[in-house]
């Protein structure tokens, strides 16, 4: 049985100002309120992560940036828990993906609500990546 990796190592922090912005002009999106994902396929590159990830807590929803740490903290654990089958399915269709997910609820949640929002959110995803390779 092959052992899960369940790191979230700097290379898969997504920081390329040019793939950022290409993301929002050119990405999909998918919800699994309180969570959105823009998500956009890359060419495929030897030294890049599979899944580059960006995680955004507006300003406007969380006026004092403890409360905007707290859940992009409880955000990246929850991705970081739940990454390993959108990496799975990545890397059996040769893909390499840059995802920014936005919280977009005004109230704090909970680790584990946000956990269960995650796995809807990268099954959209995985669904919605499919589905346009197919097309």
């Amino acid at each position: 049985m092959e052992k899960k990796k369940f790191g979230f190592p700097k290379k898969e922090h997504l920081k390329s100002k040019s793939i950022i912005e290409s993301l929002y002009a050119n990405g999909s999106s998918a919800t699994a309120f309180p969570l959105r994902a823009v998500f956009l396929s890359l060419a495929p590159q030897d030294d890049a992560p599979t899944a580059a990830i960006l995680v955004s807590v507006a300003k406007k929803r969380f006026r004092h940036a403890v409360d905007r740490n707290l859940m992009k903290r409880r955000i990246r654990e929850a991705y970081r828990l739940n990454k390993q089958p959108l990496i799975d399915e990545l890397q059996k269709s040769g893909k390499q993906m840059a995802i920014a997910i936005l919280y977009i609820d005004n109230k704090h949640s909970s680790t584990n609500h946000l956990q269960r929002k995650m796995q809807k959110l990268l099954s959209a995803i995985i669904e919605k990546e499919q589905k346009r390779c197919e097309e």
